[in-house]
């Protein structure tokens, strides 16, 4: 009966411990991801931020779509020509992740 009992309660510690280490384990995956989805965000940023400081120091007569090439980033803008100033949409998305900033300016001629 000893051995029954002590049997038992081996195998409801080990289902209970189990249960734990499978918790723990999911939520340092959850923070794992959001940790590489966050640090994709801010690379996504700098690379807006920089497409926009390049466009406002470039000419942009006669352009229709500027795009950059990268390994992890699609970089792109499009640039509509108004009376006085320029409507510029500029987009960047990851290529490995579902993330996509997009952002639109207006530069004076």
């Amino acid at each position: 009966m000893k051995k029954a009992f002590t049997l038992f309660a081996t195998l409801l510690l080990l289902v209970v411990f189990s249960f734990l280490i499978i918790n723990i384990f999911e939520v340092k995956s959850l923070s794992s991801s959001n940790i590489v989805n966050k640090y994709q965000y801010i690379q996504g940023k700098n690379h807006l931020l920089f497409l926009e400081e390049y466009l406002r120091n470039s000419s942009l007569d006669g352009v229709n779509k500027i795009e950059i090439e990268d390994n992890k980033f699609k970089i792109q803008a499009y640039v509509k020509d108004k009376t006085s100033n320029f409507f510029i949409q500029m987009q960047v998305k990851a290529k490995d992740f579902n993330i996509s900033l997009v952002k639109n300016i207006e530069i004076n001629k």
